[in-house]
């Protein structure tokens, strides 16, 4: 894993468990290579994703 350039964003990837770091991670490269988005931007929409798909999951490691 890549480390988020975002330093908040890194913060709470930090948190994830390994399955939803690589959902952020799949997402964010999907984001950048084929949507052609910055990286920073495209892992912050990443993370929203995984936060929004996993809300439960998310909530749970975050507490």
């Amino acid at each position: 894993m890549t480390t988020p350039t975002n330093e908040i964003v890194a913060d709470l990837v930090s948190k994830l468990d390994a399955n939803l770091v690589e959902a952020f991670e799949e997402r964010a490269a999907i984001r950048e290579f084929d949507g052609g988005i910055n990286r920073e931007l495209a892992e912050a929409l990443a993370l929203l994703d995984v936060i929004r798909q996993y809300p439960k999951e998310v909530l749970a490691l975050l507490s």
